[in-house]
């Protein structure tokens, strides 16, 4: 910060900011005051309300002055914010906080001090501003994951930024350091904690069947947040069933795709290859808006040109509730299958085996999950660019209860969560390998079951060296043979 042109003081600002007073004053301000103490200068404000720390000192190039502030925004963060003036804002926990804080805080940001202490300098010199956060590793769905993991949505960000910066102007920066986790080498603060002190974490979530948060606040990994208890969650491994690298399809095999059909449709793109190992290399939905059959069926066209160019589509397979009436379409005698099999080129059949029923749809998945390794490779391999897919395994394709007429209970998948949609789409495609009568492909290559639970003359092996069957020359006067 550069002395004012007026009466040479820097002065700079700082805002803390929390979600609610309660959080300020148990734990960001206890923080503050470690490093700096009231008694450094003026402090205005008790406990439960917004806070000022004012400081004056001097350093070798002259007087400062230093304001921390602390707010919190409450309920109504846009309205908090107006008329907030600060050269710096810190966000404590910012995975907990909305997306707002950050767009609405940018605003507010390179304030403090006017603009008339700038007078006469370089246009570099004139402008200084920045957002601070921490946060334990966030979910994926988080938007610190998309402002500091995702580098090609930091990368959009950032250009976004600075497409009109005036010349001569600092270019704007996104930087983000990834703490290491516990038990890795750099790891930080262990001096300051007992012995015990992430055993005891680990032991209690792994207890309560919450490994994701293990991963989460002890190794510092980012990690899908579990909405409930996942189906499958004894079936799925990430380090098993989701590839490290891109999948790259496999020439001369034709492609699969999965649908769901409805507002917020859906698609899994794949390939079964030999021996039914299923390849999952791109799904299709847009959980924020509301699309008509045609339009999803052009957004389909389109990935399939993209993506797999030269590719020839087997078939489709999807929802038999696509074949009813759509009435969200143009022409209501359409369908959907048919409306979306029109628009991207290849012919979707509605997936008849087990006549929609869930069990039958939910065994072709575990199928897939269970199937043993062939050649190294499982029954299901995902591309990892398949985040609902991925998501709904790990944490949100989750059981519920659902209750019938007669007040019975059963668990269902909750189809309230988006993923949801992926997951039908995926379970109608697989499905496309079983048998009418819903036998797994993957039972051809098992032992014959069905032989070894019968027995003598049922098809079985025999009882004893007899051939089995009628036999005559019985003696009825020696029924023992003696």
């Amino acid at each position: 910060m550069p002395r004012s042109t007026i009466d040479g003081v820097r002065r700079y600002k700082v805002l803390f900011i929390r979600e609610t007073y309660r959080q300020l004053w148990s734990t960001s301000i206890p923080s503050y005051l470690e490093t700096f103490p009231k008694e450094l200068g003026k402090w205005s404000g008790g406990r439960g309300d917004p806070v000022t720390h004012v400081i004056h000192f001097e350093d070798d190039h002259g007087p400062i002055e230093f304001v921390a502030e602390f707010m919190a925004f409450g309920d109504d963060i846009v309205a908090s914010m107006r008329g907030v003036q600060t050269t710096d804002i810190v966000l404590n926990e910012s995975d907990t906080m909305p997306v707002e804080i950050l767009t609405v805080g940018i605003g507010r940001i390179d304030r403090w001090p006017a603009r008339q202490h700038f007078e006469g300098l370089p246009v570099h010199l004139r402008g200084y501003g920045q957002i601070v956060g921490d946060f334990n590793a966030p979910d994926e769905d988080n938007w610190t994951f998309e402002v500091f993991h995702d580098e090609e949505k930091r990368r959009l960000l950032l250009d976004a930024l600075s497409a009109d910066l005036p010349e001569g102007a600092k270019q704007i920066e996104i930087k983000f350091y990834n703490q290491p986790g516990y038990g890795m080498d750099g790891c930080e603060n262990m001096q300051n904690l007992s012995p015990t002190y992430y055993q005891r974490q680990i032991a209690t979530q792994r207890l309560a069947g919450r490994g994701d948060m293990v991963d989460r606040l002890v190794y510092n990994k980012v990690t899908y947040l579990r909405v409930g208890d996942p189906v499958w969650k004894r079936e799925f491994s990430r380090r098993v069933h989701v590839s490290d690298t891109p999948l790259q399809p496999v020439q001369g095999v034709p492609l699969r795709i999965g649908l769901d059909q409805g507002f917020k449709g859906a698609a899994v793109i794949a390939q079964c290859l030999e021996d039914y190992r299923w390849r999952i290399y791109a799904e299709l939905h847009f959980p924020e808006e509301r699309l008509m059959a045609a339009v999803f069926g052009n957004r389909l066209a389109d990935l399939l040109d993209e993506r797999f160019n030269g590719f020839r589509v087997e078939a489709g397979w999807g929802d038999m509730a696509g074949e009813h009436g759509a009435s969200q379409a143009a022409d209501e005698n359409a369908t959907w299958n048919l409306m979306v099999g029109k628009a991207a080129g290849f012919y979707i059949r509605p997936q008849r085996i087990g006549t929609n029923r869930i069990t039958p749809r939910l065994e072709a998945v575990r199928a897939a999950l269970e199937a043993p390794l062939t050649r190294g490779e499982p029954g299901l391999l995902i591309d990892p660019s398949c985040k609902f897919l991925i998501r709904g395994f790990a944490a949100r394709y989750v059981w519920t209860e659902e209750t019938n007429k007669s007040g019975d209970k059963r668990k269902v998948p909750d189809k309230s969560f988006t993923e949801a949609n992926v997951h039908d789409g995926l379970q109608y495609l697989l499905l496309s390998e079983h048998q009418a009568d819903g036998t797994s492909p993957y039972a051809k290559k098992m032992p014959d079951t069905d032989r070894r639970g019968q027995m003598g003359h049922n098809g079985g092996p025999p009882l004893s060296g007899n051939t089995g069957g009628l036999q005559t020359g019985w003696d009825i006067t020696n029924p023992y043979g003696a």
